[in-house]
């Protein structure tokens, strides 16, 4: 199969209730080769809005408000799983952008992630078909080392330990970097593929899943948990089908149970595998792919809404833009296919020249990092940015 049927095979895939393509890869290297190709298994919400963001300029606009639509801080009597009356939320104030400084000779990068101080932010940039991983530290860029013929980092949290992936031939693995150094996090015996990207608490436990390497759609898969310092894996103890794609500073595991590679429920796990069920509304089914704090956030299929869970509560929000929803803040800031929603509204990442911001996380202090894009249809990457909120 050549790159541009992959594609489009890949993109097909799109109006599946939160299927488990991944196309993140594709989009990042533009018209490369995907990284980790056989990842056409892994978790789509996550990966859909970043792959959006440049290939279908349309669903970054914001949707018109949803009856049921309410903020994000609303109280359980304010909206439920059904949502209850219309809620409008005032605009909140605009963002004011800043370029993230590039070293010399660095070109086509992408921001992926921010600490929740928002004093480490981490991206990748692309090299031919390969990924390589950049870490900002107080704005200032350095070169991770790069332990394979591809790296991609995707998360770091407030101690400025980063977690990403590698492949290097036929090998895929997890890695963790801290200290200077990156080290290989083993999984169990056996060869699996890992998917579809590994995440981090405050205290340095990463999660990811992992199925036996020659499956597809999440068949027969684990989840597997490297305990802060650790580089065993360990199998958390949940039910078959379960994914998970975060973890919060308490150790709760946050993802979906998915049937036949659909999901049909998000849930929130403890590491003994005793879960709680996100609230959907009636006939619609749910994932959870991000959280922080009290909140999760992830989508509602077939409405494809963005969704907004408060995890002490149980109190789930709709909110009125394409989703889903893939990044969330402790104040429950949620970022969806590129646009940064503050209380239920879509809020102005503020850039020069005709050219579009787009959202991909957000810090506990309101530093939003993302990427720029010229004005018009192109899908060209003008660089990463931060905005001050």
């Amino acid at each position: 199969m050549n790159d541009e049927q992959e594609l489009r095979d890949r993109l097909r895939a799109i109006e599946v209730p939160a299927s488990r393509i991944e196309i993140d890869g594709l989009v990042r290297a533009g018209r490369r080769r995907a990284f980790r190709r056989r990842s056409v298994a892994g978790a789509g919400g996550v990966a859909l809005a970043t792959a959006l963001l440049l290939t279908a300029p349309s669903v970054l606009t914001t949707a018109g408000a949803r009856p049921d639509a309410a903020p994000a801080g609303a109280s359980p009597g304010a909206t439920g799983a059904t949502g209850a009356g219309t809620t409008a939320a005032a605009s909140p104030a605009p963002c004011q952008p800043s370029e993230l400084p590039l070293r010399s000779g660095m070109r086509n990068v992408t921001a992926a992630g921010v600490d929740p101080t928002g004093r480490y932010v981490v991206g990748n940039e692309v090299v031919g078909q390969d990924f390589r991983p950049v870490l900002w530290t107080d704005g200032k860029p350095q070169a991770l080392p790069v332990p394979g013929k591809s790296v991609e980092v995707t998360a770091v949290n407030a101690a400025g330990v980063a977690v990403g992936l590698v492949q290097d031939g036929r090998q895929e693995y997890v890695f963790r970097y801290q200290q200077g150094a990156a080290r290989r996090l083993r999984t169990p015996p056996g060869n699996w593929h890992v998917y579809p990207r590994p995440a981090i608490n405050a205290a340095g436990d990463v999660v990811i899943n992992a199925e036996p390497s020659g499956n597809s759609g999440g068949e027969d898969s684990v989840v597997l948990l490297w305990r802060a310092g650790s580089t065993e894996a360990v199998r958390l103890p949940l039910p078959d089908g379960a994914n998970a794609f975060d973890i919060t500073d308490d150790g709760t595991v946050v993802g979906a149970l998915y049937r036949d590679g659909v999901a049909s429920a998000a849930y929130a796990w403890d590491q003994q595998g005793k879960g709680r069920r996100l609230a959907a509304p009636a006939g619609e089914t749910a994932a959870g792919y991000a959280a922080q704090g009290d909140w999760a956030t992830g989508g509602l299929w077939p409405s494809r809404s963005a969704a907004l869970w408060n995890l002490r509560t149980g109190t789930l929000t709709r909110l009125t833009t394409d989703g889903p929803g893939d990044a969330v803040n402790t104040s429950g800031w949620v970022v969806a296919a590129g646009v940064l929603l503050r209380d239920g509204a879509a809020v102005d990442l503020r850039m020069p020249g005709g050219q579009t911001g787009l959202a991909v996380a957000v810090s506990d202090t309101g530093l939003v990092v993302g990427l720029a894009r010229p004005g018009g249809d192109g899908a060209e990457n003008s660089g990463p940015r931060v905005w001050r909120c």
